[in-house]
Order: structure tokens, then C-alpha cells, then sequence
């Protein structure tokens, strides 16, 4: 099942590399991304399409959670509206 997650992040050097690092070492697969600035200079949007079920969601959830430069995730649903 084809997923959409929107990260809100810390503009900082190796922000994106660390969150990429995390979908590489847990086998996970990226099928698109997109980064861009928010109002916020200090803050990055970052939303990744993955595939998963829900229990294959629920772990890369907890695992960017866990991430120091990571502010919140979100799961984009139908419309693009988000589901937290």
C-alpha cells in the first residue's frame, strides 16, 4: 500500500542525509521526495512517498521520531490532507 508522509524538520546540515540514512538501513523503499523551506527558515518540509503496510508505517514513524532533527510526522491521506 503506497504511503505519503509529510516530516517537519530542522533546517540544519545533514537533517535530510540523517532521515534518508534511516529509510537505507531499514530496507525501506522511497518512491518520491520532495523538500522544500517553510516560513520558517529554520524549518524544512520533507514528504516522502514510501510502500508499506500499516505496521511497516508504524515503525518508520517511530523511527523518525526518534531522529534529534525531526519536529513532527504526519501521514497524508487521500486529497492530501493529514491524518496525525
Amino acid at each position: 500500500m503506497r504511503r505519503i508522509l509529510s516530516v517537519l524538520l530542522e533546517n540544519e546540515s545533514g537533517a535530510l542525509s540523517r532521515v534518508i540514512g534511516l529509510f537505507a538501513q531499514r530496507g525501506y523503499n522511497i518512491e518520491s521526495l520532495t523538500v522544500a523551506p517553510t516560513e520558517d527558515p529554520t524549518l524544512s518540509r520533507m514528504t516522502i512517498q514510501t510502500v508499506g503496510d500499516a505496521k511497516v508505517l508504524e515503525q518508520i514513524e517511530k523511527q523518525l521520531h526518534k531522529l534529534v532533527d525531526v519536529l513532527r510526522v504526519s501521514e497524508l491521506g487521500q486529497g492530501g490532507l493529514c491524518r496525525t
